[in-house]
């Protein structure tokens, strides 16, 4: 079996790097440079163990192989093959780094190509069928059933295939709404920029009594200190979705005086 391999002692320490010594360089891997013929090699770095994941994931549909992870924590991944042929990678943080590095691999596969591969999970196929939504208008479900038949030879239902799509759809939905979401946001940066930008926003209201501000939530809490109490507070929820202290107050007990007291003051203070 032709392998690079590297012991599984180099997960836990980095080399030491001092005076004019410097760390080995290592590969980067690049997802535009994926395809069926890729090479993972030990050293190979990567930004996140998920970016590991996605790429394996993949590599394996493409090539026909079934995985599964016997390690998978918030450190390192291990993979092997579901034939059990000897198939084997290891990726793990590189010390206090933001990077994760292909430690281990037993890179070649003694089992044969499987079909209906369970690698293909729904994460995976609403990925490729989103791609195919960017590009066409209309995408059908028998077009989805028998594309990802034909092009990765693995059988999806028409069941499995709308659900597929759906996923899809709030892949690419949810997108939009995130962007329009920071509209709030772009428009006071712009304006903070450059105070003499004018930036309006016109928004249609389900009826034209309720006004469009922010949510605002109350609770309380007792102090644990010798001086006891309890905390009153109000939390703004902006469009954003981003959560903010409006005010605080402190007072001896939770009761009705002591509600009145805060909320008088706040809306006092918010009309």
């Amino acid at each position: 079996m032709d392998f690079d391999y590297v012991s599984d002692h180099l997960d836990s320490s980095e080399p030491d790097v001092s005076g004019d010594e410097k760390e080995p360089r290592y590969p980067r891997f690049k997802i535009e440079e994926l395809s069926k013929s890729y090479m993972f090699k030990v050293g190979l770095e990567f930004g996140s163990l998920d970016e590991f994941k996605e790429a394996f994931t993949e590599s394996s549909v493409l090539n026909g192989r079934e995985i599964k992870y016997v390690k998978n924590d918030k450190a390192r991944v291990r993979v092997v093959c579901k034939g059990n042929c000897g198939f084997l990678a290891l990726v793990s943080k590189v010390g206090n780094k933001h990077t994760y590095r292909m430690k281990m691999w037993f890179g070649t596969h003694t089992c044969g190509r499987v079909l209906n591969n369970t690698s293909a999970t729904s994460k995976w196929v609403a990925k490729t069928v989103a791609a195919r939504m960017t590009s066409s208008d209309g995408v059908k479900i028998r077009d989805i059933e028998s594309e990802i038949r034909s092009n990765f030879s693995v059988g999806i239902t028409m069941n499995r295939a709308w659900k597929d799509k759906q996923i899809a759809k709030a892949l690419l939905e949810g997108d939009a709404v995130k962007q329009y979401n920071l509209l709030w946001r772009y428009s006071a940066e712009l304006r903070r920029v450059n105070p003499g930008n004018t930036c309006k926003i016109n928004m249609t209201r389900i009826a034209p009594t309720i006004q469009p501000r922010p949510f605002i939530r109350v609770n309380g809490c007792h102090l644990k200190t010798k001086y006891g109490g309890t905390l009153l507070i109000a939390v703004g929820r902006d469009p954003n979705d981003q959560y903010y202290p409006l005010a605080f107050g402190v007072c001896e007990n939770d009761t009705k005086e002591s509600w009145r007291w805060f909320l008088t003051l706040l809306l006092k203070d918010i009309g």
